[in-house]
């Protein structure tokens, strides 16, 4: 029996997986970096944002360069071990490559860095599955920021309205989500549309590298691997 076309499963994204190559071009880079740069740092992103992280390249495109990919390419890519370390104590840093995590090359100095750092803190929308930071009750009555186009958008993410000579008017008083409620998507999406970012990027260093001396900042590493770098 001939398949269904129906049945065909088609991409709806352009996305093309990572190639042998494009990783030998990663660790090439990150190779490049390590002589390229005087500090070495290892860090963990919360709640990414695009926009953010391309951000801080541009303004930082003179002085310093930051890579994340597959965390055991960018950990190949420095030295897992004693015998593969580019350089003295290299391999050290990678056990903090866990997680949404990264490296940082750069010039500056670690005063320099930490103050550039702590200067890009930023509040942005949650999204779904991750906790509340505050709660959000909507009163009753007209929402005159939306337009009446948005009325069936509003009424499927389970807001009880109605549309009023053309005017969406909420019917009752509405708890969007209390404060620790993990986050359904249509929360997360009216929480964006009422305006109010419950989340914070920030980027956390977790470990720092130069002249050989590699030390821990500030995180606790995953104890079985810390006890292998030892």
């Amino acid at each position: 029996m001939p398949k269904s076309r129906r049945a065909k499963v088609i991409p709806l994204t352009k996305t093309k997986p990572k190639t042998r190559s494009d990783k030998d071009n990663l660790i090439q880079n990150i190779r490049d970096a390590v002589e390229a740069y005087q500090h070495v740092y290892t860090f963990r992103v919360d709640n990414p944002r695009t926009t953010i992280l391309q951000q801080i390249r541009e303004e930082r495109r003179g002085d310093s360069r930051m890579f994340m990919g597959n965390n055991k390419i960018m950990s190949i890519a420095v030295g897992r071990d004693v015998d593969t370390s580019i350089k003295p104590n290299l391999h050290k840093i990678t056990q903090f490559l866990c997680g949404l995590c990264g490296l940082l090359f750069t010039n500056l100095s670690p005063r320099q860095m930490k103050d550039y750092l702590e200067s890009i803190g930023a509040q942005v929308y949650a999204r779904s599955g991750q906790v509340a930071a505050q709660a959000l009750s909507i009163p009753a009555g007209p929402l005159t920021q939306f337009p009446h186009s948005m009325f069936e958008h509003l009424s499927k993410l389970g807001l009880p309205v109605r549309l009023d000579k053309g005017v969406i008017v909420l019917l009752n008083e509405t708890t969007i989500c209390d404060e620790g409620d993990t986050l359904s998507a249509e929360a997360a999406q009216l929480l964006k549309l009422f305006g109010v970012p419950t989340a914070e990027f920030r980027l956390r260093l977790t470990s720092h590298w130069s002249n050989g001396v590699a030390k821990k900042l500030g995180v606790k590493a995953k104890p079985a691997v810390q006890e292998e770098a030892d």
